[in-house]
């Protein structure tokens, strides 16, 4: 079975309502949409993401890197970069063969939510 269909599968378990589209699959938790992005090159390679949290500008760039470095400092396996003006939450991961994806994909929803809260708490401290 392919990674996207586990994932798919795992999402539907868990009592999410994932739609799949070309790119990969799209759902939500907690009214926050979420992306996970299937690479067909690479079935080993676990993405999901948050995307456009927070739209970067000319006066806000220096704020929003400096709390998107904390988050990055803080937590594991994660990171929040700037795509296209726009801050988005990342989970990736290299996967073995012997990964248990229904605990990667309740570990990366729940790690990204937590890194969209803390970004927020810090660009308010900074």
């Amino acid at each position: 079975m392919k990674m996207i269909d586990n994932v798919m599968e795992v999402l539907q378990k868990q009592g999410f309502l994932p739609q799949r589209e070309d790119f990969g699959i799209m759902f939500k938790y907690q009214i926050t949409n979420f992306l996970y992005l299937f690479d067909e090159n690479d079935e080993t390679y676990f993405s999901m993401y948050v995307p456009c949290i927070f739209e970067v500008d000319d006066e806000n760039i220096d704020d929003v890197l400096k709390a998107i470095n904390i988050i990055n400092n803080e937590m594991k396996v994660l990171k929040l970069v700037v795509n296209a003006n726009n801050v988005w939450c990342c989970f990736e991961e290299k996967l073995t063969e012997n990964t248990d994806i229904e605990e990667i994909v309740s570990f990366a929803v729940v790690s990204l939510s937590q890194s969209q809260i803390k970004f927020f708490e810090r660009l308010k401290e900074v």
